[in-house]
């Protein structure tokens, strides 16, 4: 009798077991076959039941100081180039100087290229224009006598053959004052940062632009659309502007901003020629060129301290830049 019970409990023991495997087995063998088979995510809702929540669109960055960057005056006459280390850079500015010819001011957030030319000097402008930045390290090849007690009160730092002659050299082949070039790892820090631009999708609208051109008395500039690479490819005086080693010089956003012309100090130069000072502080009119389209624009800057902000002209929203180089031009009334 006893060895019956014994044999019933066993049997009854082994049966557990078997359902046990089962059910054990059944966890990770699905009906279409193989085990990794029945760990496939589960399907999604049916669109009974599907919820979707948009997110809210990020609202355009509020006008602010930028961080301080290296800027460095650049000749731009035919005997100044080829450039160099202009492709680096993350803003470049273009100012009328005297005669009608232009120069222009490249800012470096990012890494440093490791030569920068050729350098050129400070005008009135670069004062105001810089003062949108957190204490900038102006490089400059000198300043008019007149101009140096206005810079020194400045809120920069400058940088110059003078203040930092290890990082300046000439070369040969070029013209003085056409051949001076700079180390800018030789120059004061700042430290690395992503631009701090407003970047942001294209607005609804503009005009498909091929091609903008921009004149100044003794300088012409013109924009030509490159669908395949996306930018802008410049020419200055009717040659493709290039950076030795790199190429050419494209931008994804130019901003042509109208302002008015005003005395200042009333500088002049060697030839008698008045040099003219951009008021940058103010509100105005501007073409925003990006994404193959021309947009009509204003521009305000109300205070030294803040960036100057695009809007649309027919809807008043912010007007922002196509991630990438950008070009700002200021070009008198």
């Amino acid at each position: 009798m006893a060895r019956r019970w014994r044999e019933t409990g066993i049997a009854v023991l082994g049966a557990g077991v078997v359902v046990a495997l089962v059910l054990v087995l059944l966890q990770f063998v699905g009906d279409d076959g193989p085990a990794e088979q029945a760990v496939r995510p589960s399907p999604k809702p049916t669109s009974s039941t599907t919820t979707t929540t948009k997110s809210a669109p990020k609202p355009p960055p509020k006008p602010s100081r930028w961080p301080r960057g290296l800027v460095v005056k650049v000749d731009n006459t035919s005997a100044a180039r080829p450039h160099v280390g202009l492709r680096m850079s993350d803003l470049i500015f273009v100012e009328p100087v005297e005669g009608g010819l232009t120069r222009m001011a490249a800012v470096y957030w990012g890494k440093r290229p490791r030569v920068i030319g050729p350098v050129r000097s400070a005008r009135e402008t670069d004062i105001q224009m810089l003062a949108q930045m957190r204490r900038p390290v102006l490089t400059y090849s000198g300043a008019a006598p007149e101009l140096h007690p206005a810079l020194a009160r400045a809120p920069l730092v400058r940088a110059t053959p003078r203040t930092q002659p290890g990082a300046f050299y000439r070369v040969g082949g070029r013209p003085v004052p056409h051949n001076l070039f700079v180390n800018p790892r030789r120059l004061p820090n700042t430290k690395p940062t992503s631009s701090p631009l407003p970047f942001g999708p294209a607005p609804k609208g503009g005009k498909k632009t091929k091609r903008f051109d921009v004149s100044y008395r003794s300088a012409s500039y013109d924009f030509r659309w490159s669908p395949r690479g996306d930018n802008w490819v410049i020419r200055l005086n009717g040659r493709p502007l290039t950076s030795a080693g790199t190429g050419r010089v494209h931008a994804s956003t130019i901003v042509v901003q109208r302002v008015k012309i005003v005395r200042g100090q009333g500088i002049v130069d060697t030839a008698g020629d008045m040099s003219p000072v951009v008021k940058s502080v103010g509100k105005g009119k501007a073409t925003v060129l990006r994404d193959g389209k021309a947009y009509a624009a204003k521009w305000s800057r109300p205070n030294p301290k803040r960036e100057t902000v695009y809007r649309l002209a027919r809807n008043n929203k912010r007007l922002l830049f196509d991630r990438g180089r950008v070009w700002v031009l200021f070009v008198p009334k």
